[in-house]
């Protein structure tokens, strides 16, 4: 992307790829009159109110007080279907709201009622399509869409049409293309959608916690899902020469009917030697088998290396003795088509063979606001002269949508007092939605938290076919669609806007290093690295252009119109690495590009990498501010899960709390910590702590515990396994899990950082859960006030106030006095026998700066054994009073009131753990406390 007055303007870089001119208004065309009025001084200049970013309510949208307005290349003119269009919306067009130039880049939103009829252009990009109609759901009409000329009379990739479009009407398209298959050996089944793509069949793990049955696939369908949608390389022989097994199973699925034996694949592939049908006869008569819901207007094959070919094949019909042997079970309208061909140059023994299949499918819009599933008994689009053959479908709609007004200015806490509350939406509230959450908001607040990290809000594949809110939401099937499960955009927007009136920000969990499988069908194979996908689905190929705007100007549309303070990446090691392990340097960029962008509208972004132990992605690198800090997670995780005080390795704890790279001098180092997240707290991966530590170890079977080479997210590729999980009434009542529980806590929330509760933590929730679900929040425990789940959450409740409280009351004239757990300054100056001490402090914001007395000091103890310690003795700084302001066992804390409150004294001595003072504290078994220095 350019560089234009040092902000991004990916538009730019569009406009120049497709030589596209800025828009000009016809003579013949009269301006559109405003939907709405604005106030003047809020009025954006002409040709910037004439670009449409989706839904009408967008002709509203201003750019007052906003940098440069992120122009759509979609409302230029270059010919194609835009002749007599009263007004264009943006890229990806449909739906409310955003086009691929992109969304909002803090331009002002003024809401409005939708128009009823009005003509805009919706426009599409795709770089393989040879035809697209537009769908309307209302007359299913197949509307054809011309491709868009740029001003030098070059052809890009946008298909446009005028179309006439309310608030909630649906729409798709349809697009020819080509689908490119690579394919070896004499029977070949391939084309089969990956288990979990396709929407009209429940996984296992669906089928397992909801106990539904599977569905039948209606050979009708759409083909939902394909495995690659374009370049394909299929290696699998079924007939493999020189293995037995795969003779058998080969013999006895060509007993079974021919519809049986495809199954869910799209394609079967068979050679017959030409011998058998004249001796002389050279080569072989290739059959391609093609279900019937792919639409297919052309196949042609040829050899890889080039050797021969190509070879146009032609529908046939079926014969009589393949309908008795092949599909005598299938109704002739469900038969798959056949497609012959012979080929003199082939051999009956396989070849590496490239297939060429020009077929028509869905697609819906990828920049929608909304998508719902399509009705699987509804009748198709009909054929018209310019489509006269459509799929049946579409499997989904895109939904045109207004865009929510964009939230009032909120200014959230500086870094050094965020602690965030990571909520997972569909599982917070019984409702699961966003309006549910709202009205809970005030819990958080309560708590002391200033900060919501919410998992993510896109559409989910696996919410979308089961209706059900409490899956995790990292299967997406589109970047801009908010979850159908959860609400709609203008509940999202309104969330937000909540939040910040309780004082808390809000960081949204973004995914853009994977989308579920299937997606390839939904928005294009255009989107995606074919030949590379993840353990997860389908990897964007961030090497193309358009799908880095894709994605950049998604994120820009959720910071700046929906007002969401910054960024949680999902796995940028995923981006930034092919899943081989080698460096993708286009992904990469894209991550400097995503971090400026947060930058530039002073948002925050923190990466979930995992394996970034040298800082690559932070100052110095990329530009993100923080990231998740597994590492500080393991190694307190390891010490303190450990049923053995022997085995008890406190070192470790001490090079968590220091970070992986204390070099880097990151403000907090650079780092979220936690002791619980929704990846780490599953019973299938390491389970919740307490579950843990009276476990003993991780409930992940030992063949997937992350080790030394299994890399930092081993644990995201957990198989669902776990190993058996106690009951909750047992943890409950073992008060040795609680007590080490209750350190791990004091553990993150002194240590350099920011720290954050996974939603539950805070009333000691210990049952389980298991991905892709959950966590529940359980209302009644977060009610109580008593017991463990009353005790806990005002343990967190102190803990939290603690760390935010101020210093010591300055002295007049004084600047106040930072809180020393806020600030950067770590020294470890005891670690013995399980007993570990540390001393906390933060600077002043300048040394020419006065202050009365030095700075203010906390020091926290832990004793990590079950050993009773009356009166230990702890070297500290020169002083002659601390206060104990915080212990897990007494429940004493900084707002617990005077009277509760200790002082201890210190005496000076001969050099004790290198100071010349001593402290004498109390420390019982599994326990930890936190002193501030008084004088």
């Amino acid at each position: 992307f350019w560089q234009t007055g040092g902000r991004l303007d990916p538009v730019g870089a569009m406009r120049s790829l497709f030589g596209i001119t800025s828009p000009k208004r016809s003579s013949a065309t009269p301006e559109a009159a405003p939907l709405v009025a604005a106030p003047e001084s809020a009025v954006a200049p002409a040709h910037v109110q004439e670009v449409v970013a989706g839904a009408s309510a967008t002709k509203a949208r201003n750019a007052a007080g906003a940098g440069s307005p992120m122009t759509a290349p979609g409302a230029a003119d270059g010919g194609g279907c835009t002749a007599g269009v009263g007004h264009a919306t943006a890229v990806g067009g449909g739906s409310g709201g955003v086009g691929a130039a992109g969304a909002a880049s803090g331009a002002a939103v003024v809401a409005a009622p939708a128009v009823p009829n009005i003509a805009e252009s919706v426009v599409l990009w795709d770089a393989r399509a040879h035809s697209v109609w537009w769908v309307s759901a209302k007359d299913r009409d197949p509307l054809p869409m011309c491709r868009r000329q740029g001003a030098h009379g070059n052809e890009s990739d946008l298909w446009e049409v005028s179309a006439a479009r309310r608030h909630g009407d649906r729409y798709a398209f349809i697009v020819e293309w080509t689908q490119v298959c690579s394919i070896s050996g004499p029977c070949t089944f391939f084309g089969v959608p990956h288990d979990e793509a396709d929407l009209n069949a429940f996984d296992h793990a669906c089928l397992e916690v909801l106990d539904l049955p599977a569905n039948v696939i209606d050979p009708r369908q759409p083909p939902l899902a394909m495995t690659h949608g374009g370049t394909q390389h299929f290696a699998e022989v079924v007939a493999a020469e020189n293995d037995e097994l795969e003779k058998r199973r080969f013999k006895q699925l060509q007993e079974k009917p021919l519809f049986e034996r495809m199954e869910n694949a799209e394609y079967l592939f068979e050679v017959e030697d030409m011998s058998k049908f004249a001796a002389d006869a050279t080569g072989v008569r290739v059959k391609l088998y093609i279900a019937k819901r792919v639409i297919t207007q052309e196949v042609v094959i040829e050899a890889r290396d080039g050797s021969w070919g190509p070879v146009p094949l032609q529908r046939a019909e079926w014969a009589p003795q393949d309908v008795v042997a092949r599909s005598r079970s299938v109704p002739p309208e469900n038969r798959p088509a056949i497609w012959v061909g012979d080929a003199p140059d082939l051999s009956t023994n396989g070849a590496d063979i490239v297939v060429r299949i020009r077929r028509r499918d869905w697609r819906v819009d990828p920049r929608s606001l909304a998508l719902a599933r399509g009705d699987a008994n509804a009748e198709s689009a009909r054929a018209c002269d310019t489509c006269p053959e459509v799929p049946f479908g579409p499997a989904l709609w895109s939904i045109h949508a207004e865009l929510p007004p964009v939230p009032p200015a909120f200014s959230r806490c500086p870094d050094r007092e965020l602690v965030l509350y990571e909520m997972h939406v569909g599982s917070f509230t019984p409702e699961g939605t966003f309006t549910a959450a709202t009205r809970k908001l005030g819990y958080i607040r309560e708590l002391g938290c200033t900060a919501i990290s919410v998992m993510p809000v896109n559409q989910d594949a696996r919410r979308l076919k089961t209706g059900a809110p409490d899956f995790w939401g990292y299967d997406v099937i589109s970047a801009f669609a908010v979850d159908s499960a959860y609400g709609t955009a203008a509940d999202m927007a309104e969330f937000v806007a909540q939040a910040h009136k309780e004082g808390l920000a809000v960081i949204i969990d973004y995914v853009a290093n994977h989308m579920m499988w299937g997606a390839e069908s939904y928005i294009g194979p255009q989107y995606f690295k074919e030949d590379m996908p993840t353990a997860w689905g389908p990897r964007p190929d961030f090497s193309v252009a358009e799908v880095r705007n894709y994605f950049l100007t998604a994120a820009e549309f959720l910071l700046t119109s929906l007002g969401f303070d910054g960024l949680r990446v999902d796995s940028t090691k995923s981006i930034r690495k092919f899943p081989n392990d080698a460096a993708d340097a286009a992904g990469t960029g894209f991550l400097g590009e995503l971090s400026a962008l947060c930058r530039k509208h002073a948002k925050l972004i923190i990466a979930e990498d995992l394996e970034d132990g040298d800082g690559v992605l932070q100052l110095g690198g990329l530009g993100f501010h923080m990231q998740w800090d597994m590492a500080f997670f393991c190694w307190a995780f390891d010490a303190l899960v450990n049923p053995l005080d022997s085995h008890r390795d406190m070192g470790s704890v001490v090079r968590g709390l220091q970070g992986l790279s204390p070099a880097r001098s990151h403000l907090l180092r650079g780092r979220v910590l936690f002791m619980e997240s929704h990846d780490t707290a599953a019973s299938d991966r390491y389970g919740r702590f307490a579950a843990a530590v009276h476990n003993g170890k991780a409930f992940m079977p030992p063949d997937e515990s992350p080790g030394e080479d299994a890399g930092g997210d081993a644990f995201q590729k957990a198989s669902g396994v776990a190993l058996p999980y106690p009951a909750v009434q047992e943890v409950e009542a073992n008060s040795f899990a609680a007590r080490r529980t209750a350190i791990a806590l004091v553990l993150m929330m002194t240590a350099p950082g920011v720290p954050m509760l996974l939603q539950g933590q805070e009333t000691y929730e210990v049952g389980p859960f298991k991905w892709p679900r959950g966590p529940a929040l359980d209302w009644q425990r977060a009610a109580a006030t008593d017991g463990n789940a009353g005790t806990w959450r005002k343990l967190c409740r102190n803990l939290i106030r603690l760390r935010l409280a101020g210093g010591r009351p300055a002295a007049p004239g004084e600047a106040p006095r930072p809180n020393p757990l806020t600030g950067d300054g770590l020294h470890v100056c005891h670690s013995h026998d399980g007993v570990l001490a540390y001393l906390r402090w933060a600077e002043v914001a300048d040394s020419r700066t006065a202050s009365q007395g030095g700075h203010e000091v906390a020091l926290v103890v832990a004793n990590c054994t079950n050993n009773n310690f009356p009166a230990y003795e702890l070297g500290v700084p020169p002083s002659e009073q601390w206060r104990m302001a915080l212990s897990t066992v007494s429940g004493r804390s900084l707002s617990s009131g005077g009277g509760s409150d200790v002082t201890l004294q210190t005496r000076a001595c001969w050099a004790c753990h290198g100071f010349p003072c001593v402290l004498n504290v109390a420390l019982p078994p599994y326990s930890a406390a936190v002193f501030i220095r008084e004088a």
